[in-house]
């Protein structure tokens, strides 16, 4: 024998998922229906658009003929014959589209309309157009052979593009204009239907099924009050169990950044002894190349350098790096002026720029801030020696601007710009956008680390503005001096 008590939830069950059936198919029939309406209702936006389109192509074809009329000057005519052949071309495309004969070219079609102004009637409006676009390849041909249009034909279209086919193509626009507002008011309909037949089902809801579902929650109150003080004793466990994990974790967590901090240290004050063995393969290198060599010998003594080059590099930014991260920096901050520092820069970096095409500019200024000059000269030498590694043609540019009481100095390219979820990412160690592989030729990812590193340091703040495929602005606050 089933308890009643199960039976009862069961059929609560039942009839609460019929009404979420029959709320679901009456939003669903709605969401259909509303859809069509509106599909409808964007052919007929559309169709407006296009017919606008066609009496300002209209009016502008009279225009162009009344023009070579009076033009004298054989090349004046032939410019306004390729201005009539194109504005013709588009007034026909626009033609074929509202007619539903439109071409791959040309567009979707969109007709024909439901009452057929092309075809039908006592006053069709298709051989109208397809005489006037007629009329107006003739004009054409006799331009573009050097002859004035006749002037009785000139006459003809201005007349017809501006009376009788204006007239056609502005009833063709009144009449979607009355079909778009017959729309609206359908679908204003039919919302109101959806909205009356939902609250209905809601209604029926409440008093078949939440009312003994009530009922049933009260009986059950009690039981839960009861399962509620197991519970309570079994979270009391759980709590102590998770402090002495958290202390558990805490503990971890402190030799972890011991054990970081004690790496910073390390590497901050083993540069020295790191960076004998480069500089004893920097002088066996320079012995080998005062030897002389075969072609082979002097290709792979091109990739060693180059291999040492990246090696010295990957080096120098991890001390700096660690130096960093250990607290052995400290900024020395004094009124520094920005044009000698700029023009060095520029100096600088102008062969690599011209090794690759680009145009490297330093806007002069006057500018005196307030910075450590060490630490502001590698993040602006940073900045820009990135800006150069990632534009393929254009330039860089570096500019200062005045907001507040600080001095927004911004470092222009027009490279391939930073899409808006990695402008956050650049920041970190070791990453190269759109370079899995990490090509050392082109950066060792640690440039931008360095700078966001520098600049928390001396409480500078950084910001970046890219648009994708046009380039990328990083910019760096630095106080004014006082």
């Amino acid at each position: 024998m089933i308890p009643t008590g199960t039976t009862t939830a069961r059929w609560m069950t039942v009839r609460y998922a019929l009404a979420l059936t029959l709320i679901a198919l009456g939003t669903l029939a709605g969401f259909v229906m509303t859809e069509g309406v509106i599909g409808q209702h964007e052919r007929m936006l559309e169709v407006v658009n296009v017919s606008g389109r066609q009496r300002m192509l209209s009016q502008r074809t009279a225009l162009l003929v009344e023009r070579l009329k009076t033009a004298a000057d054989p090349a004046v005519r032939t410019d306004l014959a390729r201005q009539l052949a194109e504005t013709t071309d588009m007034f026909e495309a626009a033609h074929h589209r509202l007619g539903g004969r439109a071409g791959p070219e040309e567009g979707p079609p969109l007709g024909p309309p439901p009452n057929d102004l092309f075809h039908g009637g006592t006053d069709p409006l298709d051989p109208l157009v397809t005489g006037h676009i007629a009329a107006l390849r003739r004009v054409i041909a006799a331009a573009s052979a050097g002859q004035p249009p006749d002037p009785a034909e000139a006459d003809r279209i201005t007349s017809q593009a501006l009376g009788p086919l204006l007239e056609r193509l502005e009833e063709m626009v009144a009449l979607y204009q009355e079909e778009g507002e017959a729309g609206f008011h359908t679908l204003h309909q039919l919302g109101l239907a959806a909205l009356l037949i939902t609250l209905l089902i809601l209604a029926v809801e409440a008093l078949a099924i939440f009312r003994p579902m009530t009922r049933q929650v009260r009986r059950q109150f009690t039981e839960i009050l009861r399962m509620a003080e197991t519970i309570e004793r079994a979270n009391a466990t759980l709590e102590q169990q998770v402090r002495e994990r958290t202390a558990e974790l805490h503990a971890a967590k402190s030799a972890a950044e011991q054990a970081h901090r004690a790496k910073s240290r390390f590497l901050a004050h083993a540069s020295h002894d790191l960076q004998q063995p480069l500089q004893a393969i920097g002088m066996f290198t320079g012995m080998l190349e005062r030897q002389p060599q075969s072609a082979k010998a002097a290709a792979l003594l091109t990739d060693l350098k180059a291999a040492q080059r990246s090696m010295r590099d990957l080096l120098n930014a991890i001390l700096d790096i660690s130096k960093l991260e250990s607290g052995a920096v400290t900024p020395k901050p004094a009124d520094l002026p920005l044009s000698p520092l700029l023009d060095q820069l520029e100096a600088e970096f102008a062969g690599l720029a011209e090794a690759k095409g680009l145009r490297l500019r330093a806007v002069p200024t006057n500018a005196v801030v307030r910075s450590d000059p060490a630490l502001l000269e590698r993040i602006v030498r940073n900045l820009i020696g990135n800006a150069i590694r990632y534009t393929e043609s254009g330039g860089v540019l570096i500019g200062c601007r005045s907001r507040g009481d600080r001095l927004w100095i911004e470092v222009y390219d027009t490279g391939r710009g930073i899409a808006e979820p990695d402008r956050r990412r650049i920041f970190e160690e070791f990453v190269q956008l759109d370079r899995p592989d990490r090509d050392r030729s082109e950066g060792i990812g640690l440039g931008l680390a360095i700078v966001e590193r520098l600049a928390r340091l001396l409480e500078h703040p950084v910001t970046v503005r890219s648009v994708e495929g046009r380039g990328t602005v990083f910019a760096v606050g630095v106080p004014l001096a006082g």
